[in-house]
């Protein structure tokens, strides 16, 4: 990044601050952005850059900076913020987080035009919004920002970080890889690398989770359960959108499940949340803000863009269901979610951590110990989970997650990891599915000079 660039993102990032709540002493307070202050040439820089987009490719970029820049905190922040408004748009794009879970998987609705094409799976329709979302080339963004953070936090002249600031910015941004490569492989399944030692390299699906977990597991070392403001006050407004310590353990989770490693994931969980850190448990998300380019969307859990269909609604959620009351509004043919935090899109929520202990337990042969979380999970549900047996456990988890994650865009990542992608998406077949049917085709602009080619599903007239 050149030196006006990194300029520019550092008030790019106040701009998308100023949409984060901070919680100081105890009192809540909005962060207004105070565009007044820039001159109209700044204004105009910035808003160049928040529309512009970086280059869609995993090619290099040059990386050279004015010598000096990076002499204080604050500017070494700006690159690590500059990851997270990166991921936003790669998440939220398009309502890019819906269309690959459950907008895909048919569970909610999203009112765009595109949103039929994709839960009838017609992903290669020529629709401008499919072909972006059929990019991966924010993902690449983030990872390309993470990578410049690394290296400017361990070239950070000596005594500009404190050891908090140091430990913690590198551990976001290892966090950000690790998931941005997570979210690589769960949507178009092989990738390329884009790191210095295999840049350009083809890896599987589990080489790059695998490759995923490595930084995981170093940034979970890293962040803490709170993260301080700029006052040294610890603040949960903060710690709720950027990575802190149970999102990157709910995150190597995760990534252990996907590639089957139900006792890793045991011993992961086990090992960090413990009865002592109760009180310190949060999850990660999205800030929602203000973002120049039209395609990221400022309200996207707006009851007028998401819905779930009545019929839906109903099968998941059978009556007597306590969920059914305090999770959705309903009106009309269709039930809409109940947000109570509008400033953010949640992907690591809390609620998870029960469901994520279920399945460890359950993959490292503790059915019992897993039925127990289980049930501490299913609060509200009418079923009686105590008498699930190894065969039927795998479903009613699967349920449970469909029901307690719905609008954090994980559902249709669930079906493929429980390989039940043609039980629900019955316009597949297991043979289709085998070529690649339930990830998602790649843009010409991706595979372009690069050796890639169309999975064999997509690639059939």
């Amino acid at each position: 990044m050149t030196h006006w660039k990194l300029f520019i993102t550092g008030l790019c990032k106040q701009y998308f601050v100023a949409f984060v709540r901070e919680r100081r002493n105890g009192k809540r307070q909005i962060l207004t952005s105070q565009v007044s202050r820039f001159t109209a040439g700044v204004i105009l820089a910035m808003a160049l850059l928040c529309s512009c987009r970086k280059s869609l490719t995993v090619e290099q970029e040059n990386s050279a900076v004015e010598e000096g820049y990076y002499q204080s905190a604050p500017r070494i922040q700006q690159s690590v913020i500059g990851g997270y408004v990166d991921f936003r748009r790669a998440l939220l794009a398009n309502y890019a987080w819906m269309m690959y879970g459950e907008a895909r998987a048919g569970d909610l609705k999203v009112a765009v035009a595109y949103q039929q094409q994709v839960s009838s799976q017609k992903l290669t329709a020529p629709d401008e919004n499919l072909v972006q979302l059929s990019d991966w080339g924010y993902f690449y963004d983030v990872i390309k920002d993470a990578n410049d953070a690394l290296d400017i936090i361990d070239n950070a002249a000596e005594g500009v970080l404190s050891s908090y600031q140091h430990n913690v910015y590198r551990g976001e941004a290892l966090a950000l890889k690790s998931m941005a490569y997570f979210y690589l492989a769960r949507i178009w399944g092989p990738v390329s690398s884009a790191e210095k030692n295999n840049f350009g390299a083809h890896l599987t699906r589990d080489e790059v989770v695998k490759q995923a977990i490595v930084y995981a597991t170093e940034a979970q070392k890293l962040v803490p359960w709170m993260l301080l403001n700029d006052d040294g006050i610890e603040s949960a407004a903060l710690t709720a959108v950027r990575f802190n310590k149970t999102a990157v353990t709910s995150l190597l989770a995760q990534e252990a499940l996907w590639l089957g490693n139900g006792q890793n994931a045991y011993d992961i969980l086990t090992n960090t949340f413990t009865s002592n850190i109760a009180d310190s448990l949060s999850g990660f998300g999205l800030a929602i803000g203000a973002d120049r380019r039209m395609e990221i969307p400022q309200a996207p859990l707006s009851p007028n863009i998401l819905s779930m269909p009545l019929a839906t609604f109903n099968a998941i959620y059978p009556a007597g269901d306590a969920r059914r009351a305090s999770m959705f509004n309903i009106s009309g043919n269709s039930a809409t979610l109940i947000v109570r935090d509008a400033s953010k899109v949640d992907l690591l929520p809390v609620r998870e951590i029960d469901l994520l202990f279920a399945e460890a337990a359950w993959r490292s042969e503790r059915l019992e110990e897993a039925k127990e979380w289980l049930i501490l999970a299913a609060g509200g549900a009418t079923e009686d989970y105590s008498t699930l047996t190894e065969e039927t456990f795998g479903n009613a988890l699967l349920l449970e997650r469909q029901r307690q994650l719905v609008g954090t865009g994980q559902r249709m990542f669930d079906l493929i990891r429980f390989d039940k992608v043609p039980s629900y998406i019955p316009v597949f077949t297991e043979a289709d599915v085998t070529k690649g049917a339930a990830y998602w085709p790649l843009s010409a602009n991706s595979i372009r000079g690069n050796g890639w080619s169309q999975n064999a599903y997509w690639a059939i007239p």
